[in-house]
């Protein structure tokens, strides 16, 4: 009987800490991973225009995300901040409402805060 409360009080004190735990998380913890999405007018959108593409490729979210996004001449960030990693290693930086150049090379890696 006595273990039985004990085994009790312990699934209480791990749903109590649990749910203490979610409670103190940001409020920022329930955003959308960083994924491709269909193109809108969604300012939170982060766009690429690719050099012989018609339409731009568009993400959304945060976190990071493998790509091949080829001959990028420029993109737009939204209301996003983060990097971007060329194929070549190289890496630029940027900040919410930026429209900067693809420098006309591979995108291999997005990151967004």
């Amino acid at each position: 009987m006595r273990l039985a409360n004990k085994a009790k009080f312990a699934v209480v004190a791990a749903c109590a800490a649990s749910g203490m735990a979610l409670a103190a998380a940001p409020a920022n913890a329930a955003t959308q991973p960083l994924q491709k999405v269909s193109c809108s007018d969604d300012p939170a959108e982060l766009r690429f225009y690719g050099f012989a593409s018609l339409l731009p490729t568009c993400y959304k979210g945060t976190g990071d995300l493998d790509v091949v996004q080829s001959i990028v001449s420029s993109f737009t960030t939204g209301t996003n901040s983060g990097f971007v990693v060329f194929r070549d290693g190289s890496k630029v930086t940027f900040d919410k409402g930026q429209h900067l150049p693809g420098q006309f090379k591979d995108i291999l890696h997005i990151h967004t805060n």
